[in-house]
Parts: structure tokens; C-alpha cells; sequence
């Protein structure tokens, strides 16, 4: 009888950019054509290294292509690496994803993206507001991104794009306007986050100087309150705390972090969370190249307790609207959740739903997660 093997999620991380925007802190380079075509040729080889690893162990359903940017590459490139993961591993996809930049998206570029299978785009959008996107240094306007939007609905992708909440002369009107607009142009998921001030960041620098003014703690909170209450208003339902749907169109792969299961991060950077082990790449090419030179590419390589796994399934599966699935605990750690969490659980009882198979947050206290979670850990 053939064994079912496990799944697993590949992630593989395009690190160039036009440009970097006021915010970024990610792991991400100027774009650079020759260092491109040295990545794709680095990054394939990779491949080949971790299927020898790990093809005959998993099934991999999910391809997630993040960055940067990962459609700055070439039409041929991204081909490239599509192929080599169907080459290597033993794949069963059910939903392969990429990020985009508005201003990377063409029918050229659309195409590819279909010959090597993928189903989803993600556009990083941000705002429909010019001044704002002008502000962020995004490249794109907002007649590029619907431009963007409305080509890829008509070659059939699953488009998701990105909301930024929080920004320096943000308004509701803002927030308003890109969600009634992503509905109308077809989006079917949205990504709502909050703006992250990040060490090092020109936007921080920016703010200190006093050349731009930061939103309160409370303001942020007011316009993200408004944010999800658009959403609704436009029957986007929440399936994690800062994801929202149509039609069950939720990301599969980013689903595969907040359930805790396996994933295999490729390319600069990339973190890994294997059979109880978390791993990442060089965040650097010099040394990421030197790895795969060297056939070893993992680094800081860490064996994660049983207690450690079960914290970080709880704090996970807690930012889902679903919750702790009680059965899956059970089997995962051996153990009745409702009885080990029980202080936990009637402490927030409020703020809790509690059925026979689940313990979710309730939905209107979502907001309220990080201080929930604190007594379960």
C-alpha cells in the first residue's frame, strides 16, 4: 500500500525591486539585470538541492513566489524556476501564487505566469489614492493598478491586492474608495494591514525629521475598525485577522503558516519550517551564493521543543476566525486543550467562542488578539 506523504508549501523569494519604498524593511535589492540572471541560475540550483532532501517526503500543493518584486523578472526566468520545481519535487498544486507590482504587469508577463500553472496574483496595491501611493514611493497611480487588476481578472487569475491602513494623511475616504474599487474590479481577496514604523526605514527617518506626521496608536486602530467594516459592507468575510475573502477565495499557502504545517523557503533570505525545524537562508547573495556553491545553504538551524511547537500552533491558529480545531491540538500534542487552557479559557470567556470542536476568538474582539493570546503562553 502506498504511503500518503505529507504536504508542503514551497516558498521562494525574488528579492529585486525597482525601487524601495518608504516603509520596506524586507529582504530586497535594487533591481540589477546581471545579479538577476545570476539569482535565477543560484536559485534553481537550489531547488534541485532541497528536492534531493525533500521530494521524496512531501507532496508539495502550495508555490508561493514573494519578494521584492517577482514579476521584475523576465518572462524566461520566472519559467525557469516555475519548471524546476515541477521538475524536482512531486507536485499536486491546488494553488500556486505570486506577488506583483502593478507596474510589472503585462500580457507577456501573464503569460508566463499561466504556462508555469499559476492561479493566483497578489498586487501589491496599497492605496487608490495618488498622493498617498506618491508619499509611500510606490511607482505605480492608481489608474496603473486598476489597469493591473482588470488584466489579470480577464486572463482568470485569483486576484488578491494589499490596503495599507495607517498612513501619514490617510482618510476614511481613502479607505472607502479601495474597497468599493477592488470590489468593483473583481479583487475576491483583500489584505488589510496596519503600517509598521521599521528601524532603519526612510519613512522613520522622515517622521523624525518632522517631515511627515505619524497617525496614533488610536487613529490606526479607528481607521482599521473602519476598514474591516467596509469589507463586511461589501460581503468580504474575515478568515484570519488581516485577511478577507469572497467565495472561499482564501490564500491556501499563507494558510499553511497560521495552521502550522511545514513549508520550504527558497532563495535569499527565506525562512523554513520543516519536520520540527526552522531554518533560513543567507539574507545576502554573497553568502547565499557561497551556500549553494558549498551544497549547504541552511543556517541557524533550530529543532523546535514540543512546547515551543505548541505555542506557536496556538498563537497561529488564534488569529484564524476558525480558531483551534480541538481535534487537531489533540492529535498534534496529545492533549485535551479545553481541560490544559481551561484558566486561560475562562479568564477570556468573553471574548471566546467555544463549541465542541472549536475555540475562536468572537469576532468582534479580534482586535483584541495579542492581549488574548498572552494567557495562553
Amino acid at each position: 500500500m502506498t504511503q500518503i506523504k505529507p504536504s508542503l508549501g514551497i516558498y521562494i523569494h525574488i528579492p529585486f525591486c525597482k525601487s524601495r519604498c518608504i516603509y520596506c524593511d524586507f529582504v530586497s535589492s535594487v533591481d540589477d539585470c546581471a545579479q538577476r540572471e545570476k539569482y535565477t541560475e543560484y536559485l534553481c540550483r537550489q531547488i534541485k538541492l532541497a528536492a534531493d532532501d525533500y521530494c521524496d517526503k512531501y507532496t508539495v500543493d502550495t508555490i508561493y513566489f514573494g519578494g521584492g518584486t517577482p514579476t521584475l523578472l523576465d518572462c524566461e526566468q520566472l519559467r525557469r524556476i516555475g519548471k524546476e520545481v515541477y521538475k524536482h519535487f512531486d507536485c499536486d498544486i491546488k494553488e500556486f501564487s505570486v506577488e506583483a507590482n502593478p507596474c510589472t504587469v503585462d500580457r507577456e508577463k501573464l503569460i508566463a505566469l499561466k504556462d508555469i500553472g499559476v492561479t493566483r496574483l497578489s498586487i501589491g496595491v496599497q492605496s487608490f489614492n495618488d498622493s498617498l501611493l506618491k508619499m509611500l514611493g510606490r511607482r505605480h497611480d492608481a489608474k496603473r493598478a486598476e489597469e493591473a487588476i482588470r488584466l489579470a481578472v480577464e486572463f482568470g487569475f485569483d486576484v488578491s491586492v494589499d490596503a495599507m491602513i495607517g498612513l501619514p494623511g490617510q482618510r476614511k475616504e481613502d479607505i472607502k474608495r479601495f474597497v468599493d474599487s477592488a470590489d468593483a474590479l473583481g479583487v475576491e481577496h483583500i489584505s488589510v494591514y496596519m503600517l509598521s514604523i521599521e528601524e532603519g526605514t526612510q519613512l522613520k527617518n522622515l517622521i523624525e525629521q518632522g517631515r511627515l506626521i505619524a497617525k496614533t496608536d488610536d487613529e490606526i486602530a479607528d481607521l482599521y475598525d473602519f476598514a474591516c467594516q467596509c469589507l463586511e459592507e461589501r460581503n468580504f468575510k474575515r478568515y484570519e485577522i488581516s485577511n478577507y475573502c469572497k467565495n472561499q477565495k482564501v490564500s491556501h499557502h499563507n494558510l499553511r503558516y497560521w495552521q502550522h504545517l511545514d513549508y520550504l523557503g527558497l532563495g535569499m533570505g527565506a525562512y523554513s519550517l520543516t519536520n520540527g525545524k526552522r531554518w533560513n537562508n543567507a539574507d545576502n547573495f554573497k553568502e547565499y551564493f557561497t551556500g549553494v556553491d558549498n551544497g549547504n545553504y541552511r543556517r541557524d538551524i533550530k529543532v523546535l521543543s514540543n512546547e515551543e511547537m505548541e505555542i506557536e500552533y496556538v498563537m497561529l491558529a488564534l488569529r484564524l476566525q476558525k480558531g483551534i480545531n480541538l481535534e487537531d491540538y489533540s492529535k498534534k500534542f496529545g492533549c485535551n486543550f479545553l481541560q490544559k487552557y481551561s484558566r486561560a479559557i475562562e479568564k477570556n470567556k468573553y471574548y471566546l467562542e467555544v463549541t465542541k470542536s472549536h475555540v475562536a476568538i468572537k469576532y468582534p474582539y479580534l482586535q483584541l488578539m495579542n492581549t488574548i493570546i498572552v494567557d495562553f503562553i
